[in-house]
């Protein structure tokens, strides 16, 4: 049973929303799949929604995003395939980085639809692409692109519809959210592979899309089927429930604020962000990501 929290609007009417970040400069980004934009937000308290700026237009589907040394912000660029872009910037699935202002299309071939990504202790993007056509005639992957060579991985083809993705803080363990099964599955990391897979919690009916840890080591989840946040212990097991509101449709999660003690949740019903009012301080800054 979901707990009734109190979550306050930082944004709304800004289409499907997805990705945020927290970046070292104290922004907060998110995605809107079906404009093509990233779009700042203002966490700030006060009345209501705060104003949103359209920062960055990356056409077609932008969906995760990830923070890199220098600054560098990573997008997962399904092209569209999630929801219909009002975009007129033409873009195939991709990675995409924003740097200095400009969007670059970087890893631009052999893709599907990217879904979600994070840096890597290796300091490649490390991505799922999962297959969402129907009929499905790829399958789910994990893969890491190294920006500075231009190589790309498959690391993972194990996972049916792999989505949000974390690593444990000394990034020796890596969690990847599979979808259609309900998982949250667990892999060691050793020589920049992932070994020894695992099913570190499975909780039915939940859909889980985006992922993030807290300072504690709890598994935070955007259960997008189940309308709540999931929070597994670093046992595995669920601790918490908490309602984001009926057929709100969470998409993703992150830690921000200058205490990095606020979980911001997009929500895909009315395009909104939101904030829990409690506190609850979030994994510090991967070292490698800086």
């Amino acid at each position: 049973m979901s707990e009734d929290v109190a979550f306050r609007t930082l944004a709304a009417g800004v289409g499907f929303t997805e990705g945020p970040v927290w970046t070292l400069s104290g922004e907060l980004l998110v995605t809107s799949m079906s404009r093509g934009l990233v779009y700042q937000v203002d966490v700030a308290e006060g009345d209501g929604p705060s104003p949103t700026v359209a920062s960055y237009e990356t056409g077609g589907g932008p969906n995760g995003l990830a923070e890199g040394p220098g600054g560098r912000v990573f997008v997962a660029q399904n092209g569209g395939a999630t929801a219909p872009s009002r975009s007129t910037r033409p873009v195939t699935p991709s990675i995409q980085v924003i740097d200095h202002g400009q969007v670059q299309d970087l890893l631009v071939t052999g893709l599907t639809a990217p879904n979600d990504l994070v840096v890597g202790p290796d300091r490649r993007v490390w991505f799922t692409d999962p297959d969402g056509g129907s009929p499905r005639t790829v399958g789910g992957r994990v893969l890491a692109f190294d920006p500075a060579t231009g190589d790309v991985d498959v690391l993972l083809v194990d996972v049916d519809f792999p989505n949000g993705l974390a690593f444990g803080p000394g990034g020796d363990v890596l969690y990847v959210a599979d979808t259609t099964a309900d998982e949250i599955v667990r892999y060691r990391v050793v020589d920049g592979m992932p070994v020894d897979r695992s099913v570190f919690a499975h909780v039915p009916g939940t859909g889980p899309d985006g992922i993030a840890l807290d300072a504690d080591g709890n598994l935070y989840i955007a259960a997008f089927a189940s309308d709540e946040v999931v929070v597994v212990d670093p046992s595995g097991a669920v601790a918490r429930r908490l309602s984001t509101g009926p057929r709100s449709r969470p998409t993703n999660l992150c830690f921000a604020g200058e205490n990095l003690d606020m979980l911001v949740v997009t929500l895909a019903s009315g395009g909104r962000v939101v904030a829990l009012t409690e506190p609850v301080p979030g994994q510090r800054a991967l070292p490698w990501a800086q």
